[in-house]
């Protein structure tokens, strides 16, 4: 029954004192009206209904903080677990388990929309300082989240829409357009060339943990140019990023020319096995 009355009292909309007195004068107005109560009984309801107006206004207000503070634990506890979590992507990549990171990141994001949005409502509970260090937290790491998982789904399969990372290239780095498209379409082309090749699985790793190192550098570049002031001497590792990203799309060009020498080779020794198939067997003139 408790349970049931604290439900009632919390779905009832919070009224200022000035407002709880007017309703009191008024119901007090209204009972005097009924020829019952007249005399003490008047004046004993009077007392009981100031007793029960005080009492409901005092347990809302209990209920209410007791609301805030389990709220404010939960985001607390959220924050906490949200921390961890992160830590363990780190751990999963740097063990190559990308499957659990994938697990875990799908996990971790709602948890960071829950405390973007729930940071937002209690930002009157907690200090200035706490609100802005979460959600500066909250927007970074979801920011290296949602990169490293388009990474991924690029390693893997090399057809995948890259809309999101265009448009945040377009956005914040426009200069890396054409270098991140030609990289893009080496990556595809040499995956494709590599299915072919003897030593696959050994071609595929080299260039995944190639891959892998230049979405580091994109992402690094690309937190940089977001919040340039949040670092010292913002110019100098994106100028090294820059070069470095350049270098890369010149190694794959490299590595492209090198695959197409080598299936240029299987072609160079069938036409040479055709030319000699076809000394051996001239054709008879009539």
């Amino acid at each position: 029954m408790a349970k049931q009355i604290d439900l009632f009292l919390q779905k009832l909309p919070r009224l200022p004192k000035w407002l709880w007195l007017l309703i009191y004068l008024f119901t007090l107005g209204f009972l005097s009206e009924i020829e019952i109560l007249n005399g003490s009984l008047l004046g004993l309801t009077a007392i009981a209904l100031g007793i029960g107006v005080f009492k409901v206004n005092k347990r809302q207000k209990y209920l209410h903080s007791q609301g805030l503070a389990k709220r404010i634990q939960d985001l607390k506890d959220t924050v906490h677990l949200a921390d961890k979590q992160h830590k363990l992507l780190n751990d999963y990549l740097l063990i190559h388990d990308y499957q659990h990171y994938r697990q875990t990141a799908e996990q971790l994001l709602p948890k960071l929309d829950y405390i973007k949005r729930e940071s937002l409502q209690l930002q009157k509970q907690i200090s200035k300082d706490t609100f802005h260090r979460i959600n500066q937290k909250a927007d970074d790491v979801k920011v290296d989240t949602v990169l490293q998982l388009e990474q991924l789904q690029a390693l893997e399969d090399p057809s995948t829409d890259h809309q999101d990372m265009d448009v945040m290239i377009i956005q914040k780095a426009p200069e890396l357009k054409d270098i991140y498209l030609s990289i893009r379409s080496d990556h595809r082309t040499i995956l494709d060339k590599i299915k072919k090749a003897d030593n696959r699985a050994e071609l595929e790793a080299i260039h995944d943990s190639s891959m892998q190192k230049f979405y580091d550098i994109l992402n690094g570049y690309l937190s940089i140019k977001a919040s340039p002031k949040d670092y010292y001497k913002a110019e100098q590792p994106l100028e090294g990023a820059l070069e470095a990203m350049k270098q890369f799309d010149l190694d794959l060009d490299e590595n492209l020319r090198q695959l197409n020498e080598s299936d240029l080779k299987d072609f160079d020794i069938s036409l040479r096995l055709m030319q000699e198939k076809s000394r051996q067997h001239p054709s008879e003139n009539p």
